[in-house]
């Protein structure tokens, strides 16, 4: 299996921010009628964030679990569309939407799950209490699905962004204990920072350790290991473990590119002191 997660720029770890920068002041405290756990920007604007009912759902009336499942997709789609082009206001109708699949089906888990993703975007806008909706709204998915991984990666990303960063590598490694495939550059980098952030490099290394020995084939898992030691200043080890990465014949150029570029890194900072 080709890990095509290495494209992405590993360098970040280090000095990524653990509460996204704001980009906007908006602050609400009231909350839209029937959504337990969602919020609008302002009361004067109330209608203009909520969605038409459609002919389909119009005849879907009396049928919540249909309607439900209908809008959800609503809310999916305009959470995607947000992140293409970027307007808010779609994020805020995708945030209704959600919450009325939520009222309507509160026994779905990937309802919750969509809910809080909305609201954890809303959290980079600085929205009154966003990353508290998030957290409950990932909670509740993962109640209703206590063996889904992927949520409980959600709610790890959530509490990572609030600095609550033990109780997020417990998630985080649940989740990847579960199924090794989520475990990505981007969420190394999420679970790197927790370590680091408290002072718990050691765990880290073992837990990479352990991880790698259970699946050998994933030697990318190296790299997330030698950053540790790098952060730790074990320069030894890193060098190690960064040299046994090169020497092997089965790594794709991407994994090599990052073992070079830590080790030029390590050179440096060998260098400055």
């Amino acid at each position: 299996m080709e890990h095509k997660t290495f494209r992405k720029n590993i360098w970040a770890l280090i000095i990524l921010i653990l509460v996204i920068g704001v980009m906007s002041s908006i602050v609400s405290s009231e909350e839209p009628d029937g959504s337990p756990q969602t919020q609008k920007p302002n009361p004067e604007a109330a209608d203009k964030f909520k969605l038409l009912p459609s002919d389909a759902e119009k005849q879907l009336v009396g049928d919540n679990t249909a309607l439900a499942a209908l809008k959800h997709t609503k809310a999916v789609k305009l959470t995607r569309e947000y992140f293409r082009d970027g307007d808010i206001n779609k994020l805020y109708i995708a945030l209704n939407t959600a919450g009325e699949a939520v009222k309507l089906d509160p026994y779905t888990s990937r309802y919750w799950a969509t809910l809080g993703t909305v609201h954890s975007e809303l959290a980079r806008f600085n929205i009154f209490r966003s990353d508290e909706y998030a957290q409950d709204a990932f909670r509740q998915a993962l109640e209703l699905a206590p063996t889904d991984a992927s949520v409980m990666v959600l709610i790890a990303v959530n509490l990572a962004k609030t600095g609550e960063c033990e109780e997020a590598l417990e998630y985080f490694e649940k989740a990847v204990k579960t199924n090794i495939l989520l475990l990505s550059a981007d969420i190394a980098q999420w679970m790197n920072v927790c370590y680091l952030t408290d002072a718990q490099t050691n765990r880290g290394i073992v837990f990479y350790y352990n991880i790698q020995k259970q699946h050998p084939r994933y030697y990318y898992i190296g790299l997330y290991r030698s950053v540790l030691y790098k952060a730790h200043f074990d320069y030894k080890s890193a060098r190690s473990e960064l040299t046994h990465i090169l020497n092997r014949r089965d790594i794709d150029g991407a994994t090599k590119n990052m073992a070079r570029r830590l080790l030029e890194d390590i050179s440096r900072e060998e260098g400055s002191n």
